[in-house]
């Protein structure tokens, strides 16, 4: 009999009651037991019962999974959770690595990070010239690059902030410099003669630099200037949308950019500051940082979610689900956009009403985007806005900061009330461009309804906006009365005309719409066969005019191969594709048999540096790659970036790669002749390599010594092998856990065939397992300290070996030779769904999942290396075609193709 559940008592505390509310929701799904609970949630039935259990708040991501197994909405348990968390959340730690919201000071020098290449760029600046602007948007660090990067790296230097007395605030920070000095008597010297300054610098601190941080603030401070500008070494940061100012107070300054970090920039802002203190950030919260903030000026918000994350962290591992338990960068940025506005006064919530709506563009399909703007509001509600970052001050105006604050509910709400006056809005903001662009024509002008509504839009408008629709007011009054009467005539005799008109082309559309679309996707088909342009334009008419799964099938794949990443000075078939598991970097073949490293940024391939002559890779995890030269020795070599590769270490002799973990820390294979299959080799056995940095090699305890085949977990930590046993004709299946010694994880699996591949997902919920010889992959969702549970059975007519790669949204894809299949997973017992099927395409190289672009890259089926980004969400597909504004075909284009046809808009 199980053991019945402990009495709650009075729910007398928040914590009580969200338990007892968990066992009302288990009682309302037929009370089912802990056990048949722990089958559906995937967590074991003791976690389960401790989450309803009212000792301790379960994780966000139990208690969803606790939830979803009783048939709950996981939306109003996400946000009670959260207010729950945000009482029993740790405080910070003092030696807590990250700043949170304040920027970095000299004394976090040492756990500062991803700016190296920034200040070596200014210091070089500060050796070459008198001034050095440096300049970056609001929200950009350059505060913290200042005072934890910069000073740090000078030998001698001073930072000074201006305020509302810039020269006194110049002088009280000299004072301490110079003996005998007073901060009085300095700025009596530097107002008589800004030259004095110069003067005691040099006779006193020659090599001094001067660090001027927000000299916005004090760009009409002349005084102040005349002083800066005759000193050795000056660098001033200043906000980008005061840029012109600056460059006219400081016209000879050379001027440097602070760019956004950059993926790997950001990585090791993230992981660095912990591994100071002997922490570790868990790999999926370094990959969720990076898709959302890499490349973007979001560093506040990333700091923020930092701080959060490590308030609850586990032991010293910042993890995943502790990132998740604060919302993510979202619900943090929805926080500060609440604080923000409830301080603000009735007027102030007005204007910062206007102010967002006028930062959003609302699409047609509802998708909400930012837009740059300057907005018709004062300095001071801008420069509060910043401050508290939820807008970013460029130079060209004023945007949202991020994405996550579209999502803030205030804002969703304001853009439902407003929609009609938005999309009014927006097409009046494109009459003006248009109006601008052509000389102010007056045919460009508004008129008819559309000025009517344009007027309707009251203070929506800014001034510049007012002054258009008034001119197009005056120039709608002017119009003759004769020109009224003409127009009154001509609309008396046309409407039956235009009744029988639209009759008549709603009956071409309907008859045509199966014609024209397939027509499209012929012509899609035959350009994608020729790596000609157009085809996705051409396959996006199709599937607009006539939608259908095979329209939808022809759309995704057009959209692939236009986007196609290629390789030049490469063999074209015989080119090997190796791919990092993230998509960032690819090692490819060249003609001398020598493989390359290239950077993918995006849809383009960026040659980088070579390996040693005759050098393929064989297998490229994060930072780590194991290549094989001409006879077969394989190798280990440091992958930073395409353009920096180093050497380490040969490997064991006669040693063969079965695979290497993500992270690229250990590495298993077999030592021995080499024979692939079920075929005993007396001398062969399994190894299992810890890598350090510097390329050593050290032999972990592997309790099974002759496996098949294995796989290694994410981070190396797990691993599962499968042994065969050739009388019975059995493969035995085993998980480890990888420490000081190896120990069992969960109960053996058994298999009537030949194991030849294991693949692990990145977190470690699934395993594929593929037999042979019929090339059937079987995928096994893990159950923790509990036998895995098989999900799926993908079978197949084709034989080849498969290749498998799993998504982080429970999608699996399978690369058998030239085809390439995608499935949907199911934790409940589903039949796994097939999303996707193409031909072609594969040619045997595992599909490499990017997380950033949330698509599968795929090798071409052309003779030419090259990969394939194939997205299988078309409503995105289909929002990034048209918001470059490249989804339309040319008018030439249309008439060569559909003749006389009308026009499909597509977007």
């Amino acid at each position: 009999m199980p053991r019945g559940e402990r009495p709650l008592g009075p729910e007398d505390t928040a914590l009580l009651k969200f338990a007892g509310d968990l066992r009302r929701l288990r009682d309302q799904a037929g009370k089912p037991s802990y056990r048949e609970l722990a089958a559906r949630a995937n967590y074991s039935p003791t976690a389960l019962s401790d989450a309803a259990g009212g000792r301790k708040l379960p994780s966000l991501a139990l208690t969803l999974a606790f939830v979803r197994a009783c048939d709950g909405d996981p939306a109003p348990w996400t946000k009670r959770w959260r207010a729950l968390a945000a009482e029993h959340a740790l405080p910070p730690h003092p030696n807590a690595p990250y700043p949170g919201s304040a920027p970095f000071t000299e004394l976090d020098a040492r756990r500062f990070f991803g700016r190296e290449f920034l200040v070596d760029q200014i210091l070089a600046s500060v050796a070459a010239n008198p001034v050095t602007t440096v300049v970056g948007v609001s929200g950009s660090g350059r505060t913290s690059l200042l005072h934890a990067g910069l000073k740090p790296a000078l030998g001698d230097a001073v930072v000074i902030t201006p305020s509302a007395n810039p020269i006194e605030e110049l002088a009280a920070a000299l004072a301490e410099l110079f003996e005998n000095t007073t901060p009085e008597q300095l700025a009596a010297e530097f107002r008589e003669d800004p030259d004095h300054l110069r003067l005691r610098l040099r006779q006193h601190r020659p090599d001094l630099v001067l660090l001027v941080d927000d000299f916005e603030r004090a760009l009409d401070a002349d005084d102040f200037i005349a002083a800066l500008v005759r000193c050795p070494h000056v660098v001033v940061a200043v906000r980008a949308d005061f840029r012109q100012r600056c460059l006219a107070k400081l016209p000879a300054a050379h001027e440097i950019t602070v760019e956004p970090m950059s993926a790997d920039q950001l990585r090791r802002a993230i992981t660095e500051p912990a591994a100071k203190i002997g922490a570790t950030v868990e790999t999926a919260v370094v990959a969720r940082l990076v898709a959302d903030a890499a490349n973007q000026h979001a560093l506040p918000l990333v700091q923020l979610a930092l701080v959060e994350t490590w308030r609850r962290k586990r032991g010293m591992t910042v993890s995943l689900p502790g990132y998740e338990e604060t919302g993510g960068l979202e619900h943090l940025a929805a926080q500060s956009a609440d604080a923000f506005f409830d301080g603000l006064d009735e007027d102030d919530r007005r204007t910062v009403r206007q102010v967002f709506l006028r930062l959003v563009s609302l699409q047609r399909n509802g998708v909400l985007h930012r837009q740059g703007r300057r907005p018709d509001v004062g300095q001071r509600l801008l420069d509060l806005l910043a401050k508290a970052r939820l807008v970013t001050l460029t130079e060209d105006g004023v945007e949202l900061t991020h994405d996550a604050v579209l999502r803030w509910p205030v804002l969703t709400g304001w853009v439902d009330e407003e929609g009609e006056n938005l999309r009014t809005h927006q097409q009046l903001v494109t009459a003006i461009e248009l109006w601008e662009a052509s000389e102010r024509d007056p045919q460009a002008l508004y008129r008819g309804a559309r000025l009517r509504k344009a007027k309707e839009l009251g203070d929506f408008l800014t001034a510049g906006e007012r002054r258009f629709v008034h001119i197009s007011s005056r120039r709608e009054a002017r119009r003759s009365t004769a020109f009224i009467a003409a127009v009154a005539v001509l609309l008396a005799l046309i409407p039956g005309t235009v009744v029988y008109a639209l009759a008549k082309e709603r009956t071409i559309t309907q008859l045509n719409d199966a014609q024209l679309g397939g027509k499209a996707m012929a012509e899609s088909e035959a350009m994608m066969a020729q790596r000609m342009p157009y085809a996705d334009l051409y396959a996006l008419v199709g599937y607009r005019v006539n939608p259908s799964p095979e329209a939808e099938k022809v759309l995704r794949l057009a959209n692939a191969v236009t986007r196609g990443i290629r390789f030049t000075g490469t063999p074209a078939e015989t080119a090997g594709i190796v791919v990092a598991p993230r998509g960032e970097t690819a090692a490819v073949t060249d003609e001398d048999g020598t493989d390359r490293m290239w950077s993918l940024d995006g849809d383009r391939a960026v040659p980088g540096k070579k390996f040693e002559a005759r050098h393929t890779v064989v297998k490229l995890a994060e930072r780590r790659a194991v290549t094989k030269d001409a006879t077969g020795r394989e190798h280990l070599w440091t992958v930073g970036n395409a353009q920096d590769i180093t050497y380490l270490a040969p490997l064991p002799d006669r040693f063969r790669t079965l695979d290497l973990s993500a992270n690229g820390t250990r590495v298993v294979g077999k030592i021995g002749r080499g024979v692939e299959g079920p075929t005993p080799d007396a001398s062969e056995r399994t190894v299992l390599l810890d890598l350090d940095a510097t390329g050593q090699q050290h032999e972990l305890p592997l309790p099974v010594p002759k496996a098949e085949t294995a796989a290694l977990s994410y981070d190396g930590r797990e691993l599962v092998t499968s042994t065969w046993d050739a009388p019975t004709g059995m493969s035995t299946i085993q998980f480890w856990s990888i420490g000081a010694t190896a120990e069992s994880t969960a109960p053996a699996l058994t298999q009537h065939n030949y194991v030849r591949g294991l693949t692990y997902s990145a977190d470690g919920r699934w395993l594929a397992v593929e037999r042979s010889p019929e090339s059937i992959v079987e995928i096994w969702q893990r159950v923790p300290s509990g036998k895995p549970v098989l999900r799926a059975t993908l079978d197949t007519a084709l034989r080849d070996r498969a290749k498998i790669t799993f998504s982080d949204d429970d999608r699996v894809a399978v690369v058998r030779d030239n085809v390439f299949e995608v499935h949907r997973l199911y934790t409940s017992g589903r039949q796994a769904d097939r999303l996707a099927y193409v031909i072609g395409h594969g040619r045997s190289m595992p599909a490499v999942y990017r997380q950033q672009q949330q698509d599968f890259m795929l090798r071409s089926g052309s003779r030419d290396p090259e990969l394939l980004p194939y997205d299988l969400d078309t409503g995105r597909l289909i929002k990034r075609m048209c918001e470059k504004d490249g989804a339309r075909l040319t008018d030439s284009e249309w008439v060569k193709s559909f003749g006389e046809v009308e026009r499909v808009e597509v977007c």
